[in-house]
């Protein structure tokens, strides 16, 4: 089996708010198909099948879920205010539920990080709560007056990383674009959704009752910017590129490399292994088989990288 870097073609979905276009992603109705080398066409699961050990290296090779979702995001409108729960709550929800044919309770948890691209116009997101809105006042809030007021507001730029744990409430506001990085989940709980319709010309679904469950009210998650995430579930770094830099794969985990160096032509990255080389185009991610072994990273132009693994 021949071992090397992995584009995937994209999966683009046209939301209410804007675009979201899946760039790693292995899920069953959601799967990503190889864009280059001898496999292009090949579903990456067939892919992965083939090898475990040197796909997904020996520390992941049994693992029955492929752990990440790497997604490009643009808003052109304020997504809903959100939150995720956690994989023991959304795992006790599946149980209790397992009857029901709710999507948003079938899945894992969520915990994610965005890497910003452009800033929103406005200059902040939706990152938690003003501090001092307990869950009794906050659900008071809900049923009586708007909660834009009780938001708390971050301001960010281009480059900023936010973490989002799982229970930390959130929303993109419009003009973001950003590379999100997230366990393999699309378990959201929407609390608030500006009154918009669906595509059935009806209010779109919100799930308070669960929302409320496993909101962060007692403000312990930190609303920041951060320059690197790293969580049990994933660990994001950014490297700035110029020049060449030589890396090699973990024998024991994949990695996922993604090109954070702007978005026009004159910014692709170059990856050069032992079997030939692989172009990394702007705004786009790679998939590094734990087997690849040494590599080169080769930047025309001063450009950024994120590097992201899962953590032992």
């Amino acid at each position: 089996m021949e071992m090397y870097p992995l584009l995937f073609v994209p999966i683009v979905k046209e939301m209410i708010w804007g675009r979201e276009s899946w760039d790693v992603t292995c899920r069953p109705n959601e799967m990503s198909v190889i864009e280059n080398g001898v496999y292009a066409g090949m579903a990456f699961d067939a892919y992965m099948d083939m090898d475990r050990v040197g796909t997904l290296g020996t520390r992941l090779a049994d693992t029955t879920r492929f752990p990440l979702l790497v997604k490009i995001i643009t808003a052109v409108d304020t997504l809903s205010v959100q939150v995720h729960p956690d994989d023991d709550y959304a795992r006790r929800q599946s149980e209790a539920d397992s009857h029901m044919r709710d999507s948003h309770v079938r899945d894992s948890g969520k915990s994610e990080m965005w890497y910003i691209l452009e800033p929103p116009a406005e200059g902040n997101l939706i990152i938690g709560l003003k501090d001092g809105v307990d869950k009794k006042r906050f659900d008071n809030i809900i049923k009586t007056e708007s909660i834009s007021e009780h938001l708390n507001y971050l301001s960010v730029k281009a480059g900023d990383m936010v973490n989002i744990p799982a229970g930390l409430l959130h929303a993109l506001t419009p003009g973001t674009t950003l590379a999100e990085i997230q366990q393999n989940s699309d378990t959201t709980y929407r609390i608030y959704d500006y009154g918009r319709l669906g595509a059935d010309g009806k209010p779109r679904e919100l799930h308070i009752n669960h929302a409320m469950n496993v909101i962060d009210f007692g403000g312990r998650i930190p609303k920041e910017v951060t320059g690197s995430v790293t969580c049990p579930h994933f660990s994001v770094s950014k490297y700035i590129l110029e020049g060449t830099r030589s890396l090699t794969s973990d024998p024991e985990a994949f990695d996922i490399l993604i090109n954070v160096s702007g978005k026009g032509s004159e910014t692709p990255l170059t990856l050069r292994y032992s079997g030939g080389e692989t172009v990394l185009p702007p705004r786009r991610s790679v998939f590094i088989p734990a087997g690849l072994g040494e590599y080169d990273l080769l930047a025309n132009h001063p450009g950024a990288l994120l590097k992201c693994s899962v953590p032992r």
